[in-house]
């Protein structure tokens, strides 16, 4: 069995400390899988999986504490190692649920909604909160709104090859591995009804080209989906994080310097949420 390193890490930030009743939910914040292994699901009615995808292995357990020490910090970590756990201004969360989001049962309603007064007001109140999170000249711009159906042991889409991707990094700046810690990195906010969950492998690319003994000249060319994927096939025991991100609280991660995803597994209702990438410092 492949122990956890320490890596990236977990913070929950202090903005809006005193609005959550996060201490009150019985559900484990974290939990660990049993590794990970190639994806299939055979329901009918789902978008299949991309040929070679991989998912997380079952059981779930939670995390002995030596391996929430590696998993958390109480300061604030580099944006490209860090995650980031907010939650949202009480009069933000109550201009969303005014304005009916998190009842939509489909896609296709959530892009309805997304067009009203209230969620247009509570979009831009959103944009502002940000502004003091980002690193770089440009405001924050929302890059993406939608619903995910429930039930999906892994989410993502790859709309170009009309499949699941599994278990990913994102490639969107086109980086090499040298300049990864330039990357940006993707802020989602949680707008439905109930938890949904972050995937993600809490390891940087430079730590698992490492472990992966990749040639040198590697370092200077942008990563591929083979290597993730010949990571998770040399290691598959090493354990995936399952991070939930309950309703009004956002995540702040560097999804182009992490294997990840997001699961709708334990999800009884539609996954709504809106998506903003950039460079966005985590703050205390």
């Amino acid at each position: 069995m492949s122990q956890i390193r320490q890596s990236i890490v977990i913070y929950q930030c202090q903005t809006g400390k005193l609005e959550t009743t996060e201490t009150d939910c019985p559900i484990p914040r974290v939990l660990l899988s049993a590794g990970t292994q190639l994806a299939a699901d055979n329901v009918r009615g789902r978008i299949p999986y991309c040929e070679g995808a991989f998912m997380p292995k079952e059981p779930w357990r939670e995390p002995t504490p030596a391996e929430s020490k590696l998993l958390w910090t109480q300061e604030a970590p580099p944006p490209h190692s860090g995650i980031g756990i907010v939650r949202l201004p009480s009069d933000i969360a109550a201009l969303f649920a005014a304005s009916g989001i998190a009842s939509a049962t489909t896609p296709l309603q959530v892009a309805e909604l997304k067009e009203g007064e209230k969620c247009r007001q509570a979009l831009d109140k959103l944009i502002e909160y940000f502004k003091p999170f980002c690193l770089s000249d440009a405001p924050p711009t929302i890059s993406g709104m939608g619903g995910r159906q429930p039930g999906l042991s892994t989410a993502t889409i790859d709309n170009k090859r009309g499949c699941r991707n599994g278990l990913h990094i994102d490639n969107w700046d086109g980086l090499p591995l040298a300049q990864k810690q330039q990357a940006t990195n993707r802020i989602c906010v949680n707008l439905g009804r109930e938890s949904r969950y972050f995937l993600f492998v809490n390891l940087t690319e430079m730590d698992i080209f490492e472990m992966l003994e990749c040639p040198k000249s590697g370092f200077y060319k942008p990563w591929t989906r083979q290597l993730t994927n010949e990571f998770m096939k040399r290691y598959p025991d090493y354990p995936v994080v399952k991070l939930r991100i309950a309703p009004g609280e956002a995540y702040i991660a560097p999804t182009e310097n992490m294997i990840h995803d997001a699961s709708t597994a334990e999800m009884q209702y539609l996954d709504v949420k809106v998506m903003m990438r950039g460079y966005y410092r985590i703050p205390e």
